[in-house]
């Protein structure tokens, strides 16, 4: 099931959806990507941090969480524990009980509205069931920006294996063609990208390594997926990593214009 969670309200929401934070990204990140549970244990508990920073990995703003899911290996949605809010973190815990790999996912809507009333400018930004209420109906030159946010991450337990398909077909999505947990520096994953449930071509992919506190070059990545919307990521050195893409759509008769923002966090050991 989907579980709703409300974190830090929708100010915070609007504020990274808006792009007057540009330089922030938004990432979930587990304790560990992989877990070796003894035989006859119990339900290994995973903890999950949902943040949107300025500097990869460091803990900032706590990010609001909308539509939770987690998928256990056999595809079949779980509940995670309730989530708990500071101001530069939002934590939630999940129970793996199956063996094999789990996708965790957040994914927040908002909408960007403005129109002229009166003959001055207004601009409105909220949740898309609140958008028809608010607006009012003698508003004039009105144009909506729709705007989705996917984060995800991966977790596996005892078995590293390709985690479940994300359910639906609206907006950007990540395919594994080969397992993305219990990796190590040399290794590759195959991946392929979806828009609307297809494959997205000579889509652009910045890959970044957590810790750029540490060094002076970022070490970012950029990637094309190619005509099948696939890519594949060699992992140079380990450390955590985020991928991110973005994709938009302009408005038309029938539509508001739409804005896509996904984004993926990996772990990768020493060998």
């Amino acid at each position: 099931m989907k579980l709703s969670i409300t974190a830090l309200g929708l100010a915070g929401l609007a504020l990274l959806a808006a792009g007057t934070a540009q330089a922030h990204r938004t990432w979930l990140l587990p304790q560990t990507a992989h877990i070796n549970a003894a035989a006859g244990a119990k339900p290994t508990l995973v903890s999950i941090d949902a943040v949107a920073s300025e500097e990869l990995f460091e803990y900032e703003i706590g990010l609001q969480l909308g539509q939770v899911l987690v998928l256990g290996p056999d595809g079949k949605a779980l509940t995670p524990e309730p989530a708990v809010t500071a101001r530069n973190r939002t934590s939630f815990d999940v129970k793996l009980e199956q063996v094999g790999t789990y996708r965790i996912s957040n994914n927040a809507e908002s909408v960007f509205a403005s129109y002229k009333l009166g003959g001055d400018t207004k601009r409105w930004r909220g949740k898309p069931s609140e958008m028809a209420a608010q607006i009012p109906a003698e508003a004039q030159e009105l144009q909506v920006t729709r705007t989705w946010m996917l984060s995800e991450t991966f977790v596996s337990k005892e078995r590293a294996g390709l985690p479940p398909a994300q359910p639906g077909s609206e907006g950007l999505a990540l395919q594994a063609l080969t397992p993305v947990t219990d990796l190590s520096n040399g290794d590759a994953v195959h991946l392929r990208l979806l828009l609307d449930g297809k494959p997205l071509p000579d889509a652009t992919v910045t890959v970044l390594r957590g810790g750029s506190r540490y060094r002076y070059k970022l070490g970012e990545l950029t990637l094309k997926t190619d005509a099948q919307g696939e890519l594949k990521i060699t992992w140079a050195e380990p450390g955590r990593y985020w991928l991110g893409l973005g994709h938009e759509s302009a408005a038309t008769a029938e539509q508001p214009a739409k804005r896509y923002r996904y984004s993926a966090t990996f772990e990768v050991l020493p060998k």
